[in-house]
């Protein structure tokens, strides 16, 4: 399975990401982190609300799955000392290119190749692991968790997005209109990795092995070792409504306009959050936005 997860990420990444990160200079990056940064306060993700940019100098930072290296340029430019790990060699080549062309702004940062599940660090090495919509993709998401707490020093924060199966995407756009309607549940106990995540320009050939989502008892369930652990809930969507959702983004983008904090981490300018969404987020939103202490 794990090479089925190697062989999904790489094909997403080279559909999203390979146009940007070929014509990326070390100008435009910078600008894109900045942009980046206002996206993330703007949408109140983990990024900024979790994670304290502003205490991060000189701490040791790990991010398990750096997609193509954006949250990790972010915290680096911000003056962490950050170690991004991606199962995905291209994931991780992408993210290290970043640092590289960063240079004295990200001095000490570097990006390897490696499992979630067997950490290859030692315990108590950093003072911050964080994981942006990861960790639920892979096959033992409790093992890397586990890992995420031996690697941590005492008192050390782990900042993690997981999905939410409390939430309207899970059960409406997935269980109801993919799952049931649309037959996805009957494809065995892996449908919902088969049906989500795909996107930018290429046409889909492989599938996602595997998606978990969460319920609050989970979470509690997942993080039962960390002394202090808070969850928020957040991130809604009306275009992720299946069939329907095209249309709306297009109508979004129009009427809420884009923000171009998105290229660096979806290849593409973010639709602006309708009034609606921003208020429907806390409430039934897709994401666990999770902070726990060791």
């Amino acid at each position: 399975m794990k090479q089925d997860v190697q062989k999904f990420w790489k094909a997403l990444y080279h559909s999203l990401y390979t146009d940007v990160d070929s014509n990326l200079s070390r100008t435009a990056l910078v600008e894109g982190v900045k942009q980046l940064e206002d996206m993330f306060r703007l949408r109140r993700h983990m990024s900024t609300v979790e994670l304290d940019l502003s205490a991060i100098r000189d701490k040791r930072v790990l991010e398990i799955g750096p997609g193509a290296g954006g949250h990790s340029a972010l915290m680096a430019y911000h003056g962490a000392v950050v170690t991004a790990l991606d199962i995905t060699y291209d994931r991780a080549k992408a993210t290290g290119g970043k640092f590289a062309l960063m240079g004295d702004l990200a001095p000490n940062c570097a990006a390897v190749q490696g499992d979630a599940e067997n950490l290859p660090f030692d315990d108590d090495s950093f003072d911050i692991v964080y994981s942006n919509g990861v960790l639920h993709h892979t096959p033992d998401t409790e093992k890397a968790i586990a890992e995420v707490h031996r690697v941590l020093k005492p008192g050390g924060q782990a900042v993690i997005m997981l999905y939410c199966k409390d939430s309207w995407h899970y059960w409406i756009n997935m269980v109801l209109c993919t799952g049931i309607l649309r037959g996805h549940l009957l494809r065995g106990r892996h449908w919902l990795g088969r049906a989500t995540e795909w996107g930018g320009k290429h046409k889909q050939v492989v599938t996602n092995p595997i998606t978990r989502c969460y319920s609050r008892d989970g979470i509690a369930g997942l993080f039962a070792r960390f002394g202090e652990v808070s969850m928020r809930k957040h991130e809604f969507y009306w275009y992720l409504f299946p069939l329907l959702g095209r249309r709306f983004r297009e109508h979004q983008r129009r009427r809420y306009g884009e923000h171009p904090g998105g290229i660096l981490v979806y290849g593409e300018p973010w639709p602006m959050w309708s009034p609606m969404e921003r208020w429907l987020g806390p409430v039934m939103g897709w994401a666990w936005y999770i902070s726990a202490r060791k």
